[in-house]
């Protein structure tokens, strides 16, 4: 007959399912770090979608401008070869073609996940550069799109203290520009 106390000197001895018990501990880590790691691998995507977005954006207002977009625009006050920027045209709500570009280019999850990131807002304008002498020619235009984007954070929904997110969104304008040559 084993007396209690020699079964339980055994049993403490016991290493059998230490591995099991270890790989317990281990696999919420293991889960949660895989999760983060793909969660802001997706942010990324969709963010980079968005810059990409612009940039064709930002070519496709330059291919689309009139040729003599900068005529007549006012050189810099002061005189000389001073150079300066001046807006001749800003838009804000016109040509639906560059807004439809970028979400083009954000678009790259296909609907199975939910989206990330959000587009709030694109504006465009055409700039003009007067700078006498500085160029092969007096004005160069340049078209400029930006557009306001939303990141949501993945683990924002998650880590919320009363409704209220602990991580809040990121708001970021993401602008390009582009050379206009004419046409």
């Amino acid at each position: 007959m084993f007396s209690i106390r020699s079964q339980l000197v055994r049993f403490r001895r016991d290493e059998n399912g230490v591995a099991l018990v270890e790989f317990a501990l281990f696999l919420p880590l293991f889960l949660l770090s895989f999760f983060v790691i793909v969660e802001f691998a997706r942010v990324f995507f969709s963010y980079q979608g968005a810059v990409v977005g612009v940039r064709d954006a930002a070519r496709y207002l330059a291919r689309v401008a009139p040729a003599g977009i900068c005529e007549g625009a006012v050189p810099p006050s002061g005189g000389g070869n001073a150079g300066g920027t001046f807006t001749t045209i800003t838009n804000t709500n016109g040509d639906d073609k560059i807004e439809e570009i970028i979400l083009r280019n954000m678009d790259n999850e296909d609907g199975a996940l939910p989206a990330k990131v959000f587009l709030r807002g694109v504006t465009y304008s055409y700039v003009c550069v007067i700078a006498p002498g500085v160029y092969r020619q007096d004005e160069v235009p340049i078209g400029q799109v930006s557009a306001a984007i939303e990141i949501e954070l993945p683990l924002g929904g998650i880590l919320e203290l009363n409704g209220q997110p602990l991580i809040p969104n990121i708001t970021h304008t993401v602008t390009d520009q582009s050379r206009i040559f004419g046409v």
